[in-house]
């Protein structure tokens, strides 16, 4: 397995998987927080934190939809290769294609179903009044690192001979 680290990756697109790792990082400090502080708690002071439950879920699915477009960006996602390796040359090159267009499809899908959740939707979480655009705004970000990733991966497989 190859993986696109940021420290052979130069340039903005290794500034981007830096800033990313970072993020995620935080991310997953501040879940481990509201739930650490949460369990704390509802155990030892016999209350339970309602901010505490509602931010770690904010935070949790911007932790796995920027870690998805992270992942996208370091090819670290799971793929199952048998069929595609025992396939010749020639169709390999078509599933590497179709794939991408897949991937393609499904972004595009996202961003305009992003478009159309967002007009004139004006609803924000009950205890912290986070607005819940900011919320689903995680679905374009991943959906935006993804597509640059299958941009990167698309130019890799026209420019090499063999996928």
């Amino acid at each position: 397995m190859t993986t696109l680290s940021s420290t052979s990756t130069p340039g903005l697109l290794g500034w981007l998987i830096t800033t990313l790792r970072i993020a995620v990082g935080l991310l997953v400090l501040g879940v481990v927080f509201c739930v650490t502080a949460n369990v704390f708690g509802r155990f030892v002071l016999n209350t339970s934190y309602a901010w505490a439950e509602e931010l770690s879920r904010v935070l949790f699915i911007w932790l796995v939809l920027l870690g998805a477009g992270l992942g996208s960006l370091e090819k670290e996602h799971v793929a199952v290769t048998y069929f595609k390796d025992l396939a010749p040359a020639g169709l390999r090159r078509v599933l590497g294609l179709t794939a991408v267009a897949v991937i393609y499809l499904v972004c595009i899908c996202i961003l305009l179903g992003f478009k159309e959740l967002i007009s004139g939707y004006t609803s924000a979480t009950p205890m912290l009044g986070i607005p819940k655009t900011w919320l689903y705004s995680a679905m374009p970000v991943m959906a935006g690192l993804t597509l640059i990733a299958n941009t990167l991966a698309l130019v890799a497989l026209l420019r090499r001979s063999e996928p």
